[in-house]
């Protein structure tokens, strides 16, 4: 029977048979379990793959056909969720995060964890979302400030028990845990990660005296690596926050992740192998072997007619909401390429290229709506801080800056610096070649040169940030990408803060001298 089992496990999911067989000897597993797996989920919709033209990769509603013919031909199976749901997305925007719930209802989610944009919302917004989920949402270290207890909506640990005649019998225990995101603003705060999954891989073997112990964690690489040395007691991993699909078995505990909005998903086959004799009739310990393979999720694979259905109720809401104000512009507004305004952000400086605002027209003095904003940066773009000095920022500068160089004129182009904080001057010399020659702080809340010793907090998009690596500037992140917020929602979010109107003005930030 088991041979028959492990024989089309491997047909269905492309493991070799022989990998999980067991070999000549060796006494069969007390049971088995399939684990699908994923984490960092935003878009509804699948996505174009940037290294295969024309090919659309990810969408739950691919996945959904996986996970229910896995739950068709195997009796012990788990599908897991590492966290990271309720934004950023377009439609998460709009919808809080409620869309996504009904994707993982749909996938049937056995076991979840937090991830830190489940709070971008704040607690309330979260609480709908858990009520709405039709599975448990682990958590074993967040708490809300206000009451000093476990999030609410959440629980600690949840156990699952299996009892197949074909793949046997188990306990299976779970927690979730993520890392401190120290945000009091949220309303929230963090115990040590290591120290409260200690105490909840304590209970789930003492006290509910389960089988095997899976953990589900959402927090960066640097922290599982360690998680998995020091948290002892741990069968399996499974991780979010990264955005890269990981196998990772060097440091101690297996984890694995998968990369985000079900572009791949993990499916896991482990054997657990109970007390027993060996052939000197010693007591042996329990253990657990398992294979993993990554599943590409591609738009050759077939989709579930029912959530496309769905998802064509939110396109369809989604294409009204482009007409919802937002607030109105009370002068009017040139997005043309030679004028350009960018609003001041609340760190030292701020930064937007050119080519970012994909909107080239005066705007009259009148409504706006959520359809302007998206038409103004439609890319999906997000808003992240770096913490840098005035050496990375001006190599930064002069290494982008001198596209603006032309022949013996200032060239049109994307990368065009538009700042916030700071006014400028950058001198051409030639076609392709300049550097700056006056920088200076905007007066607001700092004033003076700015020098290369200067320390700053820059807020710019991804990709902006991309740029300025490729210029060598030197940065630590203050706001990385997993928890930057995209334009559009910075966009309304800044009108709404000033009573729903804008009234922009020239201000004269900056200027390029072309070559003579």
């Amino acid at each position: 029977m088991v041979a028959i089992y492990l024989a089309s496990f491997a047909a269905l999911f492309g493991f070799a048979a022989a990998e999980c067989a067991p070999g000549v000897g060796e006494r069969a597993p007390t049971a088995h379990v399939q684990v699908l797996s994923y984490n960092d989920v935003y878009e509804m919709k699948p996505e174009a793959d940037v290294t295969q033209y024309g090919v659309l990769v990810g969408g739950p509603s691919r996945v959904i056909p996986v996970a229910q013919k896995l739950r068709k031909n195997y009796e012990n199976n788990l599908v897991i969720f590492a966290g990271d749901t309720m934004s950023p997305s377009l439609w998460s925007g709009q919808f809080k995060g409620l869309q996504m719930i009904e994707a993982h209802n749909a996938i049937k989610v056995d076991f979840a964890c937090l991830g830190n944009h489940e709070f971008d919302f704040g607690i309330d917004a979260f609480l709908n979302a858990s009520a709405a989920s039709k599975f448990p949402w682990l958590n074993v270290n967040a708490y809300e400030v206000a009451t000093k207890q476990l999030l609410r909506g959440t629980q600690k640990y949840a156990t699952k028990e299996f009892n197949s005649a074909t793949m046997g019998k188990m306990k299976v225990g779970a927690f979730g845990v993520m890392y401190d995101m120290q945000d009091t603003s949220k309303g929230m705060y963090w115990t040590d990660p290591i120290a409260a999954s200690k105490e909840a891989v304590e209970y789930l073997r003492k006290v509910e005296k389960v089988d095997m112990v899976i953990a589900l964690t959402h927090q960066f690489l640097d922290d599982d690596n360690r998680f998995s040395q020091q948290v002892k007691g741990i069968d399996m991993i499974y991780g979010g926050h990264d955005h890269a699909a990981m196998l990772q078995s060097n440091f101690g505990t297996t984890y694995l992740k998968s990369d985000l909005n079900f572009r791949s998903i993990w499916i896991s086959d482990i054997k657990y192998y109970g007390p027993g004799r060996d052939t000197n009739n010693k007591a042996t310990t329990p253990f657990t072997k398992m294979s993993h393979k990554n599943l590409q999720i591609t738009s050759g694979m077939p989709v579930d007619p029912d959530f496309e259905a769905i998802i064509k109720t939110y396109d369809d809401k989604i294409s009204g909401l482009f007409k919802r104000k937002v607030g109105s512009l009370c002068a009017e507004t040139d997005l043309r390429k030679n004028l350009v305004y960018y609003t001041k952000a609340t760190v030292d400086a701020a930064i937007m290229n050119g080519g970012g605002i994909r909107t080239d027209k005066l705007w009259p003095a009148d409504d706006l709506t959520l359809g302007d904003l998206i038409s103004w940066s439609p890319f999906g773009d997000s808003i992240v801080v770096i913490s840098t000095d005035g050496a990375s920022f001006k190599k930064f500068m002069n290494y982008k800056m001198v596209d603006s160089c032309g022949d013996k004129m200032v060239a049109e182009n994307g990368h065009y610096f538009h700042m916030a904080g700071m006014t400028w001057t950058f001198t051409c010399s030639g076609k392709g070649a300049g550097a700056i020659t006056s920088l200076k702080w905007d007066g607001k809340s700092r004033t003076g040169d700015v020098m290369d010793s200067d320390k700053l907090n820059l807020a710019l998009s991804t990709y902006m940030k991309g740029l300025f690596d490729q210029a060598g500037g030197v940065a630590k992140w203050i706001v990385d990408p997993n928890e930057a917020t995209r334009i559009e929602a910075i966009l309304e979010a800044f009108i709404k803060k000033n009573n729903d109107s804008v009234c922009p003005k020239l201000e004269g930030r900056n200027k390029v001298v072309p070559p003579s």
